[in-house]
């Protein structure tokens, strides 16, 4: 088996217990933490990658409302399927408790390895996207960036129109093309990629 569910994160509560001395529930593989808009693919890239059908994908945006955490075996590390933010029609109170939850996760998982930050390549950095960008960059927390769904940019300029336009918005924080994987569920080359950067 190539990852399986080990458990979900649904209140800082759990904190204390679930998280000891850089062990997750008592495992000490470290941490690669997905992190995006809602319906920017998420879910569907943790599957491609881990090659199987294990986080949840939903039609509805905003589906994931706890951290759901999984071993992929082959990789030696624990995959942290976060909830998305900026698009789900939910209440401020709810947005709020996922705040919350995050924000208590990141100060407590100190074998966070990398935050795997996921753009939509058809938009760009939304500006919740460059702020949870500073964020993570204020905390000290290494992130790689995910460019997805780049199979629904149809011809080459429009590809080099959207890089060029992404490149220039991340232009403030240093970051190069290099910095940045593009990706597509659908491509298994860009998977690869992907999957050999995370090593």
């Amino acid at each position: 088996m190539a990852s399986e569910y080990l458990i979900t994160l649904a209140d800082p509560g759990q904190i204390p217990t679930l998280i000891k001395r850089g062990f997750l529930q008592g495992r000490a593989e470290p941490r690669i933490a997905f992190v995006g808009r809602s319906n920017v693919g998420k879910s569907s890239l943790i599957n491609a990658l881990l090659e199987q059908k294990i986080a949840r994908v939903s039609a509805m945006p905003g589906k994931t409302k706890a951290i759901h955490f999984f071993i992929w075996h082959d990789q030696k590390k624990i995959v942290a399927d976060l909830p998305g933010y900026g698009f789900a029609k939910v209440a401020q109170s709810e947005k709020n408790a996922w705040i919350h939850l995050l924000d208590s996760y990141f100060s407590a998982d100190k074998a966070l390895e990398c935050v795997l930050l996921l753009f939509d390549s058809r938009h760009g950095p939304t500006e919740q996207d460059l702020e949870a960008l500073e964020f993570f960059a204020d905390q000290g927390i290494p992130i790689q960036i995910v460019l997805t769904k780049t199979d629904q940019l149809k011809t080459q300029s429009e590809r080099a129109t959207r890089k060029r336009e992404i490149l220039d918005a991340l232009s403030a924080y240093t970051l190069t093309a290099s910095d940045l994987v593009w990706v597509s569920v659908k491509d298994k080359k860009s998977i690869a990629v992907l999957r050999e950067r995370l090593k």
